[in-house]
């Protein structure tokens, strides 16, 4: 073997498969890599904030980027690892070998062996810096992509919780002019209710005052006749008295007997006018008190509505108001309804009042046959029935009359 034959290894043509590998480097991406994008810009959407869409969109996008960077991480760190493991096996590969003596080769095969060698350190040296570099770069645009995702993120939150924000503000905003709207219709609500009840009260009031006022007026009017018919019954029987006593002076022998019989009977049917009389008295005063005693209800009960209709109007406007026009409608009908009933109620005691009347002029005649001399055929027609001496409270049936 040649001296050219042995050394032809070591030619820059005839490397071996390991370091032609090293020094090319093939696999290995030397592309720079893409700088993290600027800050995002959004279509702007009502209420002061962003596009639901295109921010969503450009999440998804974020999202395949940062997949796509993860996978060119992850082979360039394998790069990475493989150029570690060749730099790791030429290393190997030159400790094994021992350095070699090249004193008894010639003058050229020892600058031959000496260019190989220091070519091979180049290669293992330019080795180590590519996979140094390759391993800063990946390491910068890990770093750079992890700050980015992250400024992202935190721009993408930020403008989130603007428009939560706007749309919290927009809500509290409406929420609160509702709740301003409807506290100033529950107190208008609650004041028209209040006017209404007041109203209805001083009514029932007025239209009790003026009942107790006639019921009072009507009554002494009947106790005023009642005391005029009973003077005039009297006084009819006083004069009848004197008459008879004349006529049996006159006539005693024949008419004595007569005449005391007839004097019993203008007294008895005179005790029986009085006795009515005062039955009709004690009637008049009964009803007068009775009147004043419904009065009386009929106010207490106005005014408890009157209550009730306020606090009733103020639980409707404190659960919403929805039905509190349609309560106080009823309650307005049922107050107008008693005090219709309270009308009748009066209507009925001035019929009773003119009944009264109808008696005691009934009493009038009654008297005035008394004073007539006595028919022997026939006996005076009783009056027309009414309430007996043993039972004021029963009345004649008479068709009632109604004075509004």
């Amino acid at each position: 073997m040649s001296d050219q034959q042995g050394l032809s290894i070591f030619d820059q043509s005839g490397r071996g498969p390991d370091m032609g590998r090293a020094s090319a480097s093939p696999g290995i991406s030397t592309r720079p890599r893409p700088a993290p994008d600027a800050a995002p810009s959004f279509p702007l959407a009502r209420r002061g904030g962003y596009e639901r869409s295109a921010v969503d969109a450009y999440l998804r996008d974020r999202e395949v980027a940062s997949v796509r960077y993860a996978e060119e991480i992850a082979a360039t760190r394998g790069q990475v690892h493989d150029l570690e493991a060749r730099v790791a096996s030429l290393t190997q590969q030159l400790s094994e070998v021992e350095t070699p003596s090249y004193a008894g080769l010639g003058s050229k095969a020892a600058e031959l062996l000496g260019l190989a060698e220091q070519q091979a350190d180049e290669v293992m040296s330019r080795a180590r810096e590519q996979s140094d570099e390759m391993r800063r770069t990946a390491e910068r645009d890990s770093h750079a992509m992890r700050t980015g995702a992250a400024q992202e993120a935190a721009d993408v939150r930020m403008v989130q919780l603007t428009e939560i924000e706007d749309e919290r503000d927009r809500v509290l905003k409406g929420a609160e002019e509702e709740r301003s709207q409807a506290r100033a219709e529950a107190d208008d609500l609650i004041a028209a209710a209040t006017r209404e009840s007041e109203q209805l009260r001083l009514a029932a009031q007025q239209e009790t005052n003026a009942l107790r006022t006639s019921a009072k007026r009507e009554a002494e009017q009947v106790r005023a006749t009642a005391d005029r018919e009973l003077g005039e019954a009297r006084r009819i029987l006083t004069v009848e008295r004197e008459r008879l006593t004349k006529e049996a002076s006159e006539n005693h022998a024949v008419a004595t007997a007569e005449t005391t019989q007839l004097v019993a009977e203008a007294e008895q049917r005179a005790a029986a006018a009085e006795q009515r009389a005062r039955a009709a008295t004690a009637t008049a005063t009964k009803n007068r008190e009775e009147s004043a005693a419904e009065a009386e209800r009929l106010v207490a009960r106005a005014r408890r509505e009157a209550q009730q209709i306020v606090e009733t109007a103020k639980k409707q406007a404190e659960h919403g108001v929805v039905s509190a026009s349609n309560d106080l409608d009823r309650q307005t009908r049922n107050a107008r309804a008693e005090l219709d009933h309270v009308q009748r109620r009066r209507d009925a005691i001035v019929a009773q009042l003119s009944q009264l009347r109808d008696i005691m002029a009934s009493f009038s005649s009654a008297n005035d046959e008394e004073a007539r001399p006595p028919e022997p055929a026939s006996e005076p027609e009783p009056p027309a029935r009414v309430a007996s001496a043993s039972d004021p409270d029963e009345t004649t049936e008479l068709p009632v009359t109604t004075d509004r």
